[in-house]
């Protein structure tokens, strides 16, 4: 099992000196839930993971909310359907029970559920923000 998760957030919209690309590591030992906001459609979606541990005992931090969109550059709310399970809980928790061989995982949320993408997966998500609260 890796030791840290690491959610590439992207943002090709952003100006220097802020990054498009901004790695955030989350220590797995560090997490204590892993839910999902957002409705059914196509709507804005997060996953809010549970801090715990040294994080919360130096920053005062008790969670981490990503946001995800289908686009690298705008907001665009992926679609996913009520019923399936939630990509984005599914992608933090295989991250977390993954064995890289390594010290770090990268988490990638997948496709959404769309039907009308070209793509039979749906369209491409991505980790857009990342709010430490």
């Amino acid at each position: 099992m890796a030791k840290f998760i690491k959610f590439p957030c992207t943002n090709t919209a952003v100006v220097a000196p802020l990054s498009p690309i901004n790695n955030i590591l989350v220590n797995v030992e560090d997490i204590t839930t892993v839910t999902a906001t957002g409705a059914t459609g196509a709507g804005a979606k997060t996953v809010v993971i549970g801090l715990t541990g040294r994080a919360v005992q130096a920053a005062g931090y008790q969670t981490l909310t990503i946001t995800v969109s289908t686009s690298v550059g705008a907001v665009a709310n992926p679609t996913l359907t009520t019923g399936q399970a939630n990509p984005l809980v599914a992608a933090v928790r295989g991250a977390m029970t993954a064995n890289p061989g390594g010290v770090v995982t990268t988490c990638s949320p997948g496709f959404d559920d769309s039907v009308a993408a070209p793509n039979p997966n749906g369209i491409r998500m991505y980790w857009r923000t990342a709010t430490y609260a």
